[in-house]
């Protein structure tokens, strides 16, 4: 019977050894393992990291262009005032040649507005709209003129289809 124990123990043994080499062996695909999601890891987090990067630049370009866009119109806006003067220039100028000059000189600045993309309002005929107008005053012009813009106190322009100044307006009864 003693042998039957020893055998019982060596076989109880060699169960557990290779129970140990199964079990080393599943440490070392589970080692692999671990090494490859550890080298994976690095490789998705540098993809995410590279989209957000992309699009951070392209933020920073939509960005830059809007603050250029809102630059140019603040600008424009700066120099409208200097035209209705030029404007308002002409129209009392008695002498011909004075009269010219100044339109030259008017004419020189809707140029480079132009080149820019700045473009005059037409009112004047129009029927009113409060969403394209700014009526100042209203004044009785006959049946045939009521609800038109009958005069234009101060022009309006537009850029890229947005309204930059609105156009001031004396509007029929």
């Amino acid at each position: 019977m003693a042998k039957k124990e020893t055998k019982k123990k060596t076989d109880a043994q060699a169960e557990e050894a290779k129970s140990f080499e199964f079990s080393g062996e599943a440490q070392q695909a589970a080692s692999e393992a671990a090494q490859a999601a550890e080298q994976t890891v690095p490789l998705s987090q540098y993809a995410r990291l590279q989209a957000d990067f992309e699009n951070f630049k392209k933020r920073n370009r939509e960005t830059a262009s809007r603050m250029y866009e809102e630059g140019v119109a603040d600008m424009i806006k700066d120099v409208m005032p200097t035209i209705d003067n030029l404007d308002t220039a002409i129209s009392f100028q008695k002498d011909e040649a004075n009269k010219k000059s100044l339109e030259l000189v008017r004419k020189a600045f809707l140029d480079v507005l132009a080149k820019h993309g700045v473009e005059e309002m037409s009112a004047l005929g129009e029927d009113f709209d409060p969403n394209k107008h700014e009526a100042l005053l209203n004044r009785d012009d006959g049946p045939e003129k009521s609800g038109k813009v009958v005069d234009v106190l101060q022009k309006g322009y537009t850029r890229g289809g947005k309204v930059l100044r609105y156009p001031k307006v004396v509007v029929g009864e």
